[in-house]
């Protein structure tokens, strides 16, 4: 991965920063040293771009931009160390890291070693009011799924949806349903509807498989919804589910499940569609 990050590195940035990255790289790899490693993961943002994106063919890292992409490749060599250094370490760098560090931080968690004992730090990580750090831990990256509890998991999909991010770039979010988050999300329906507000159509996804008196009520109020993306929402969840309690929908939307039948419609086309949405509203 070090490898393809430096060779994604090379198509944008200039020549003499990344030959810098392999420089401290090298040296850090022969010797390693806290206060070089700490003096290198800050020195990114003296040479490479916090605008510029790579592009590679790999998609968990495509679209980073050039300063996540460096820290990442000197956090791999960081990786290689022994338990204790390494551990005391990221900790050090964690402490007093500004938010894009904190992002490079977490989006490298999935390749660090030691896993378990990072979790806590991820854990705090998403009670994070910033939306970049959030996104760097449950976004894309696999470290929750693997690891996280299900009171941690369940809190993590709750405030995606409290601050409509995407769920389906969340990995896990269909092996990690549980019934604690199921009811958890009616709850939060009922409260918005009470209050004239409406809650994100990809929020019933971790409902399948749950689907309890109240819940199969819940998506029989989508399925009647004026809102596309809610019927969609609805009829993805009537098709999936599993337990014939939804099986009085079938008829009313017929015409998504036709869609469904024929690969138009997906959670990933929903979550992708609504996601684009999202992104056009915020550049009006």
């Amino acid at each position: 991965m070090r490898d393809l990050l430096i060779e994604s590195l090379s198509a944008s940035a200039s020549a003499n920063a990344v030959s810098w990255l392999r420089s401290q790289i090298s040296e850090l790899s022969e010797n390693f040293e806290k206060r070089p490693f700490y003096y290198a993961f800050s020195g990114v943002s003296r040479r490479f771009s916090k605008t510029a994106t790579i592009q590679s063919s790999d998609d968990t890292i495509d679209g980073w931009d050039e300063f996540r992409a460096a820290r990442a490749a000197l956090l791999l060599v960081l990786a290689q160390q022994e338990k204790e250094v390494f551990l005391e370490t990221f900790s050090a760098v964690l402490n007093t890291a500004d938010i894009r560090e904190q992002v490079a931080l977490f989006s490298a968690l999935r390749w660090m070693p030691h896993q378990e004992e990072l979790v806590e730090s991820a854990v705090d990580g998403l009670r994070t009011n910033i939306v970049d750090i959030y996104d760097s831990i449950a976004l894309d990256n696999p470290f929750p799924q693997e690891h996280f509890t299900e009171e941690a998991w369940t809190q993590m999909v709750l405030k995606a949806i409290f601050i409509t991010r995407p769920l389906h770039r969340i990995h896990g979010i269909e092996k990690r349903r549980n019934a604690t988050l199921a009811e958890a999300i009616s709850d939060l329906a009922h409260e918005r509807w009470a209050a004239g507000r409406v809650i994100t159509p990809e929020s019933w996804r971790s409902c399948i498989g749950f689907i309890d008196e109240r819940i199969a009520g819940d998506i029989g109020k989508i399925a009647e919804s004026e809102n596309p993306d809610d019927r969609a929402a609805a009829a993805l969840v009537v098709a999936e589910e599993e337990s014939g309690k939804l099986d009085d929908l079938k008829t009313a939307l017929s015409d998504e499940l036709s869609r469904i039948e024929t690969g138009d419609l997906s959670w990933k086309s929903l979550g992708q569609e609504m996601e684009d949405k999202l992104i056009r509203k915020s550049l009006t």
